[in-house]
């Protein structure tokens, strides 16, 4: 009757959901966040293209430096096998070093040991030269034999910057002078200046002390500066990317790269505000539209909420005094839930005195069971809000009693283990079971999580109605931290593909894993109550006794040694063991063994290839010597000469860099064409013709047979079909077996070109054609229409 009179007093007013509804829509925070976070992602990609952009642009320009400077060392060390210096004919020296570099636009210096300039291509030959003391290229040369490179020094002669490149000329096995290129900054400077880039992007070189050698532009005002002091702090990885302000003030990005033949920085730079402009200009648009949203969206939030904050603040005073023991009248609101809220306090204020007195006693016969516990309790709601909980569980969790209560039992529980909790909770409300038990996550205040066993019933009234949930919790953190220990170390000597075993102090067998059955071919069968023995070679039967008194000892040992596998094979191992405890003393020890067959081998190879690179460089000076000596005999002419010389060796480094790929290992034969020819096949890539089947040529043939391949080429472009626009080369090879031998006949056969008449002057060339190719045969013949060569190589059986 008291309920009907108080629904007909207060008046219905409107639901609360129609009014959140209404400020929801005007939430548009997560509209703003996904917006900015999308543009704070495309910031990121956008710095990291940039930043790339600017390590490429560093890296392609080293790359150039560095093939720049290896041209300029080879230079220098054909010049000091020149048999003028081993005559100590300088004149001669100076006229051939002045001719080599004068197309380089570069200079050569001659001299000796100590500091004494013998030569200067600057000046005439036979000019008067001072003595200086060495730099310390100079002395790197003769100290390593090898050669060494500058920084930017002020020349002796010129009195300008330049670098300097150095090498040794030993003869008679005494570095007998130092020849040294100078290369002016400009000459670094054209090859930085050509380089493909955007005009935004400087590109700048300097030496190891920060001085500058060449910058894309403003390079003659520059050059020489120590453009940044602390630049051997950059030498901490061989490449990267810095965003640092510039010597003018603004923030640059910058590339850079250690040039690793040279001891240069490379670096490339942009303002920072070049590569950042365009996104700052689409933040801007986005912070002004934000700032208009939040201007409309503010007003009209704060009126909604006090519209609906008004008849909440009244419900929440009734309940304030509704805790004091008063008596609540109704009170009407434009909210519906509001009045039902308010109606609904009215009615507990009077029921609520009825019941305080019988629920006093029963309190507080539980609370001296409840809060004495040695474990946590928890009384549970059933919409899963705390109703009590001890002291035990609230020094496990880290919180207050207050700060408990004001917490859902959900908000409490780790996120990935309330679903399983929530079912389980359902499953009881349901009537599905009578109680469970489950463990679980709790998040403690500090934020760690603590595991706890909950063992959950309901409580229910005399009319079999349920009241709320009580639960008794354990913890089991350490439990269970001990048990997934375990688990997790069992697991990885199941997935090692080490062999790892463990044994008694006596060498028994007491624990064998995949690994070890994977290594050894004992199944753990097999090999559980067998000794250590087994395992160890009769020449090392004494390591075993030796290592186990060494582990009972509590001394930790790994060593290098031979095992054997089952089919009594001998396995290289790195053995390493420890003692294993038990109740404070030493119970077994534990032994990982690792296979090292591969690594042992692999050490053996990689000696072996030294060794043959050390055999093939010095056949490579051999042969250098021998061409330079031929050519020069048979081209007198200087410029001639020079052609002539850097083709041959230009084709010798072809065939060495193709060796080099495959391990000395000999080279396919059709790639071998391809790269001896490459250095001719701009003009006439369309004027070559080839096919045969695939073979592997031999490593000793490679030379030769490359230095052929460049006359037949070179002859063909001067005088033969590759002279016209009109001829063509078909260069074809077949395979033939024959008893204890095998012969690669290859066929150069030249048609569409000028006229051929029968040779009549033999040179260099035509010697390195038909008898520069260990045991093979080789013929030509010159037929009007063209020339043709056939070379039969003969190969391993």
């Amino acid at each position: 009757m008291l309920d009907t009179l108080n629904r007909e007093t207060v008046p219905i007013g409107r639901p609360v959901a129609l009014k959140l509804g209404i400020l929801m829509l005007s939430i548009f925070l997560p509209a703003i966040v996904l917006t900015g976070s999308l543009l704070w992602r495309v910031s990121q990609l956008d710095g990291i293209r940039a930043d790339q952009q600017a390590l490429q642009l560093a890296r392609s320009i080293a790359g150039d430096l560095d093939r720049e400077i290896e041209g300029s060392i080879e230079t220098l060390l054909a010049l000091a096998t020149s048999p003028a210096l081993k005559q100590g004919d300088l004149a001669t020296f100076h006229a051939q070093a002045r001719e080599t570099l004068t197309f380089r636009h570069l200079n050569a210096l001659l001299k000796s040991p100590d500091g004494q300039q013998l030569m200067n291509t600057r000046l005439p030959s036979g000019s008067s030269l001072p003595r200086q003391a060495l730099a310390d290229h100079d002395r790197e040369v003769l100290t390593t034999r090898k050669p060494a490179i500058s920084n930017l020094v002020i020349g002796a002669v010129t009195h300008t910057w330049v670098l300097g490149l150095a090498v040794p000329v030993v003869i008679d096995d005494q570095v007998r002078y130092i020849l040294t290129m100078s290369i002016d900054p400009e000459h670094i400077q054209k090859i930085v200046a050509h380089a493909p880039h955007d005009p935004e992007w400087i590109i700048a070189v300097s030496d190891s002390t920060g001085r500058l050698i060449a910058r894309s532009n403003g390079h003659a005002s520059l050059v020489g500066r120590i453009i940044d002091p602390d630049v051997k702090t950059w030498s901490g990885s061989p490449e990267g990317v810095l965003r640092t302000p510039s010597s003018a003030g603004p923030a640059v990005l910058r590339g850079y790269r250690w040039s690793q033949r040279s001891g240069w920085l490379i670096a490339a730079f942009v303002p920072a505000e070049v590569v950042d402009a365009p996104l700052r200009r689409v933040w801007e648009a986005f912070g002004v539209l934000a700032f208009a949203l939040m201007v409309v969206a503010v007003p009209l939030t704060l009126k909604l909420g006090r519209l609906i904050a008004a008849p909440i603040e009244a419900a929440a005073e009734d309940a304030r005094r509704l805790g004091q023991g008063h008596l609540i009248e109704p009170k009407s609101s434009s909210l519906l839930e509001a009045n039902e809220l308010s109606t609904a306090l009215a009615g507990a204020s009077s029921e609520l005195r009825e019941r305080t007195r019988a629920l006093a006693d029963n309190e507080r016969r539980f609370r001296s069971v409840f809060e004495q516990s040695a474990v946590g309790f928890e009384q549970v709601d059933l919409d899963g809000r705390l109703l009590g909980i001890n002291d035990r569980l609230c020094k496990l969790l880290g919180y207050t009693r207050e700060e408990c209560l004001a917490k859902t039992v959900k908000a409490l529980t780790h996120p990935e283990d309330w679903a399983a909790e929530e079912a389980l909770i359902s499953a009881l409300l349901n009537g599905e079971r009578e109680h469970y038990v489950h463990e679980k996550r709790f998040i403690s205040k500090s934020g760690q999580p603590v595991w706890v066993r909950v063992t959950s019933a309901l409580v229910r009234d005399d009319g079999g109605a349920v009241l709320h949930r009580v639960s008794v919790v354990e913890d089991v953190t350490e439990r269970r931290r001990v048990r997934a220990e375990a688990a997790r170390l069992a697991a990885i000597v199941q997935a090692s593909c080490d062999a790892i075993i463990s044994a008694s102090l006596t060498g028994t067998i007491e624990t064998w894993n995949p690994g070890a059955e994977a290594m050894f071919g004992y199944t753990q069968a097999e090999a559980t109550g067998q000794s250590l023995g087994m395992l160890v070679p009769q020449s090392h039967k004494h390591e075993l006794q030796e290592k186990l008194t060494t582990v009972a000892r509590d001394e930790s040992f790994k060593i290098d040694t031979v095992r054997l596998h089952k089919d009594g094979t001998p396995i290289d191992v790195s053995s390493t063991a420890v003692a294993i405890y038990t109740n404070g003393m030493i119970s077994s020890v534990s032994v990982t063994m690792e296979d090292i067959r591969e690594r042992k081998a692999r050490d053996a190879q990689v000696a072996l290839l030294n060794r043959e690179l050390a055999h093939r460089v010095k056949n490579s000076f051999a042969i250098i010597q021998s061409i330079a000596n031929q050519t020069m005999r048979s081209t007198p002419a200087p410029e001639e000469f020079r052609i002539a010389f850097q083709g041959r060796l230009q084709s010798l480094a072809g065939g060495n860099d193709l060796l080099m790929q495959t391990g000395w290992q000999g080279s396919e034969l059709g790639e071998f064409i391809d790269r001896q020819l490459a250095p001719l096949m701009p003009r006439v890539a369309r004027q070559l013709v080839k096919g045969g089947s695939r073979v592997l040529l031999p490593a000793d043939l490679s030379i030769p047979l490359g230095l052929a391949l460049h006359e037949l080429g070179t002859n063909a472009i001067k005088y033969g079909a590759w002279s016209t626009d009109t001829g063509s080369v078909h260069l074809t090879w077949t395979v033939s077996a024959r008893p204890g031998e095998a012969h690669v006949i290859l066929t150069w056969r030249e048609s569409g070109g000028p006229a051929v008449t029968p040779q009549v002057r033999s040179g260099f060339g035509t010697t390195i054609i038909q008898r520069g190719i260990p045991n093979a045969k080789v013929a030509r013949t010159f037929a009007p229409s063209g020339v043709t060569c056939t070379i039969d190589l003969l190969f391993p059986a």
